[in-house]
């Protein structure tokens, strides 16, 4: 555990997390991005087919989807906007030569099918840290630089029974911003309805995660598992962990600085 510059706070009263790598535990799935997405950009496929879309071949509409993906993502690092798997459908289905109206585009995201990966699991200490800190009366978000609607994400976290320990959940694409843009974090604050220096951040990436949280004020907490190589580049959290358990002699430090 390491602590950045002392500082005074005021009582902590949120905590806030990214979600992927922080939350649930990635190192488990063992397919590419494409892969994982060949069967869901199926469903997109049969969905239209079966609405008497014609359609370019199945390989055709995939390599779009890959390319518009990718597309999208390298639009929103240049400004830090958010990414949107809306208009990364609606520019597939330009490709294809179909003109969707929005409920149709609407109708596609739900045929995607989203769900939990194989592999892909909460952390062990994950839900004992999230009761305790409910029970502890902190109120709890997620903040995660996802380009899919927090209700697709939703899907996972209630697949792993942590759906209804968050107050507030926001992905970039609800937002309009990527992580390290301060505005995500402000928004979350706002639905919180609590300030910068009352409200800890965890997440796993420096460049995102905590460069954002410290520009916006937040407490940082880096968590840097030994599983994860991340590039810290001089960016410097209030804290660093290793697992979500040690958050919580954390936050009994910060609520003994208050």
């Amino acid at each position: 555990m390491s602590r950045r510059a002392s500082r005074i706070h005021k009582a902590v009263d949120s905590v806030l997390f990214d979600l992927d790598d922080t939350l649930i535990d990635w190192s488990g799935m063992e397919q590419a991005w494409e892969e994982l997405n060949e069967p869901l950009v199926g469903n997109l496929y049969e969905h239209l087919a079966q609405n008497g879309y014609n359609l370019p071949e199945r390989a055709v509409f995939f390599d779009a989807f890959v390319r518009r993906a990718h597309e999208v993502w390298d639009e929103a690092k240049e400004d830090l906007s958010g990414p949107e798997f809306r208009e990364a459908l609606r520019r597939v289905c330009v490709d294809a030569g179909l003109d969707l109206r929005g409920d149709e585009i609407d109708a596609l995201m739900e045929a995607y099918g989203w769900k939990p990966m194989p592999g892909v699991v909460p952390y062990p200490d994950t839900i004992f840290v999230l009761q305790t800190l409910r029970e502890a009366g902190y109120r709890l978000g997620i903040v995660t630089n996802s380009f899919y609607p927090m209700w697709m994400r939703d899907v996972e976290l209630a697949h792993y029974e942590l759906l209804d320990f968050f107050d507030v959940r926001i992905t970039a694409s609800d937002a309009g911003y990527i992580k390290p843009h301060r505005a995500i974090y402000e928004q979350a604050l706002v639905l919180l309805g609590t300030e910068p220096e009352r409200t800890v951040f965890v997440g796993d990436r420096p460049q995102h995660d905590i460069l954002g949280a410290n520009e916006a004020g937040l407490i940082s907490v880096l968590i840097d598992p030994p599983h994860l190589e991340r590039e810290k580049n001089g960016i410097e959290a209030d804290y660093t962990i290793c697992t979500l358990s040690e958050l919580l002699s954390i936050l009994e430090e910060l609520e003994a600085q208050a």
